[in-house]
């Protein structure tokens, strides 16, 4: 990996010239000559290396992380999509370090790497990780660097002096997140035309999902795991506990439990949403009377062609549905089923508080909500009625 050109001059406002460094997550200036600050650094990666001297395996870091994702499987605290991410992101680890030493792997060689990643990650040339996938990995390097002290392969997490490197958004991206709220979600008219379409051209399934996703603000995955048992008709409300996930074909799907705690929740609807869920139940039973289901358990959101009859909808299917239907209404949005939960949101925030919008969607807290709880127009306006008194 290449050095960084890290010493550099500096002239005060007398003219006097000095040399600085950046190292080690700190910064040491006032030397008198580049040299003199080249010594200094020398210095300081001599102790530091002191500090990380290994004491034991000096295996590869593909060996190291291998046994690091046997044991924290073993561990069973995760969901399998869970482990299944990480095992991934091993894969993408050790697609860069995974034949090095792990005595090489200082914290200068890693800062430099995760500057790789942000810059030509993906591609290898100049494609880089976005932040929030960079972050993910830097977790996983820090769960393996703990797990070898914890082994006594390292005395120190060599992580702990590597900075996570800045990600600077242009003018474009600014622009982009504040020229149009509503392209964040459907407006009342636009959500009743496409409710409308779906009723209208797509299966009963479908259907009824997409009231569900709208009226809820629930997950795809949590809606794609209701079943009958679900709902509860003598109060009109949904209960949501589980979801559902899958890898590789749609027949190999899973049911987990909700993101986290507070995902499980029961979540009221209106009469209109209870009657159609009545509606597709009623239906559903009668097919599985005359025809044959791949699986035995019913689930409300579901193929309906021989070869899949019964299986829950993938993520993906209900997607590429959403985005068909929004298009041919006519909806100039670049929309996904995610922003289903910010159309709930922005629907119903000026008729309830903070805390009840969290329940509804399931959040830990509240400060997470207020990303969802888009200000109207009307909303917006409010203010400007403190200028009336200046203009009149």
């Amino acid at each position: 990996m290449e050095s960084m050109n890290r010493f550099k001059k500096h002239v005060t406002a007398t003219g006097k010239v000095t040399w600085y460094f950046q190292a080690f997550r700190t910064t040491r200036r006032g030397f008198n000559s580049k040299r003199e600050a080249q010594l200094a650094y020398l210095e300081m990666q001599k102790q530091h290396r002191i500090k990380q001297k290994f004491i034991g395996s000096d295996d590869r870091f593909n060996v190291i992380s291998q046994k690091w994702f046997e044991y924290y499987r073993s561990l069973c605290e995760q969901k399998l999509t869970t482990y299944d991410k990480r095992e991934e992101q091993v894969k993408i680890l050790n697609r860069w370090i995974g034949d090095m030493k792990l005595s090489n792997l200082s914290s200068e060689e890693l800062q430099e790497f995760l500057f790789i990643l942000k810059e030509k990650g993906i591609n290898g040339v100049d494609v880089g990780y976005a932040k929030n996938s960079l972050q993910s990995l830097v977790q996983v390097l820090n769960m393996i660097f703990n797990y070898c002290k914890k082994k006594n392969l390292i005395n120190e997490n060599p992580m702990k002096f590597v900075r996570m490197p800045k990600y600077q958004l242009t003018v474009k991206d600014l622009k982009e997140s504040v020229s149009s709220l509503e392209d964040k979600f459907l407006t009342v008219d636009e959500l009743r035309t496409f409710l409308n379409y779906g009723i209208i051209n797509e299966e009963l399934p479908m259907s009824v999902l997409f009231h569900i996703l709208f009226y809820t603000g629930c997950r795809v995955s949590e809606a794609l795991a209701l079943q009958p048992q679900d709902i509860d008709f003598e109060r009109n409300e949904i209960l949501f506990y589980k979801q559902t996930a899958v890898k590789g074909k749609s027949k190999d799907f899973r049911i987990e439990t909700t993101k986290t705690i507070s995902s499980a929740r029961r979540v009221p609807v209106t009469s209109l949403v209870i009657e159609k869920l009545g509606q597709l139940i009623s239906v559903l039973n009668d097919m599985r009377t005359n025809s044959k289901f791949v699986v035995d358990e019913t689930f409300l959101f579901v193929y309906l062609d021989p070869g899949k009859r019964g299986i829950p909808y993938r993520r993906e299917y209900v997607n590429d549905h959403v985005k068909r239907c929004v298009e041919r209404c006519g909806i100039n949005k670049d929309f996904h089923t995610h922003l289903a939960r910010h159309t709930m949101a922005s629907l119903v925030a000026e008729y309830c508080s903070w805390d009840v919008l969290k329940d509804r969607l399931g959040h830990t807290d509240s400060t997470t909500s207020k990303i969802y709880r888009h200000l109207t127009s009307n909303e917006k306006l409010k203010p400007l009625i403190a200028f009336n008194s200046l203009e009149n």
